[in-house]
């Protein structure tokens, strides 16, 4: 089994949700099987949101978030896949993230190094990493602590999918990820470009590529 987790935060996902969501069902997954996890709270909770099970989360740990919570509260999936709210997704999405060999890997890789975490995480291999995540989880929103994460995560990126053995499975694909328009999905003036990896169908609307703004970028990657 298979279960999405989307990486959100409470100042973009009324933004960025209406947009990946019915891509997400577009592709044949439930709402069961989607789950989203909104940083940014004082407060954590769950609730319902649209039919979706959102969880509200008491740190901002950027796209980390999910894989915190999931091991914190031991949400327990074979599988759970990462996704960052600043995606949407194509109709083969749900068929090519289960492409998953006999060998049933820790975690896998929508490209090679880097691949900004998104892919697939065995939840068993998340365990195993659990005292690694917990070090990294920023319940401090003030200025500062979020501009020192945001900075180190860019030169930890792939925390846990390639700077941690073992080396990750890579979706396979006969197409390379491409670069594509100029383009802020979200009707904003922040300058964003398309990406798009063939390997499970996923489109990225990127707004920081190879360097960092400072906490200019720290909210919607």
């Amino acid at each position: 089994m298979v279960k999405i987790a989307v990486a959100t935060n409470k100042n973009f996902f009324e933004k960025s949700l209406p947009i990946l969501l019915p891509t997400l069902l577009e592709s044949g997954l439930n709402k069961t099987d989607v789950f989203i996890f909104n940083a940014g709270f004082d407060v954590a909770s769950e609730e319902d949101y649209d039919g979706f099970t959102m969880y509200k989360l008491n740190h901002n740990s950027f796209e980390y978030s999910p894989l915190i919570d999931i091991v914190e509260n031991k949400r327990s999936s074979e599988y759970w896949f990462l996704i960052h709210d600043t995606c949407k997704v194509g109709p083969n999405f749900k068929t090519l993230i289960h492409n998953i060999p006999e060998n049933k890997p820790y975690k896998m890789a929508i490209k090679k190094f880097p691949s900004m975490s998104i892919g697939l995480y065995r939840y068993d291999y998340l365990l195993i990493m659990e005292q690694q995540l917990l070090g990294i989880k920023n319940p401090n929103y003030d200025e500062h602590s979020l501009r020192t994460w945001k900075d180190w995560g860019v030169s930890h990126e792939d925390f846990i999918m390639y700077q941690h053995h073992p080396e990750p499975e890579i979706y396979p694909s006969d197409e390379e990820w491409s670069i594509g328009a100029k383009t802020n999905w979200y009707g904003e003036t922040t300058w964003r470009r398309e990406e798009y990896y063939p390997s499970v169908d996923l489109y990225k609307n990127k707004a920081n590529w190879g360097q960092t703004h400072g906490l200019g970028m720290v909210i919607n990657l």
